[in-house]
């Protein structure tokens, strides 16, 4: 009985460490997916500003 009791209190304390792990991967995701928006967007910002230089390039050529 002791030991159905401790292997109960280890699959109690498993499952709170999954639900921990579970809360931290999807606050983990929700961060990425931010970064790659920030990402994306200086990827425009770049590609604008080396349309910009290519264009004064063109002008002082």
């Amino acid at each position: 009985m002791v030991e159905n009791k401790r292997l109960a209190d280890c699959g109690k304390i498993l499952e709170m460490c999954v639900k921990k792990v579970e809360c931290e991967n999807k606050s983990l995701l929700k961060k990425i997916e931010a970064n790659q928006t920030e990402i994306d967007i200086f990827q425009v910002k770049v590609a604008d500003l080396e349309e910009e230089k290519a264009c004064r390039d063109e002008q002082n050529n």
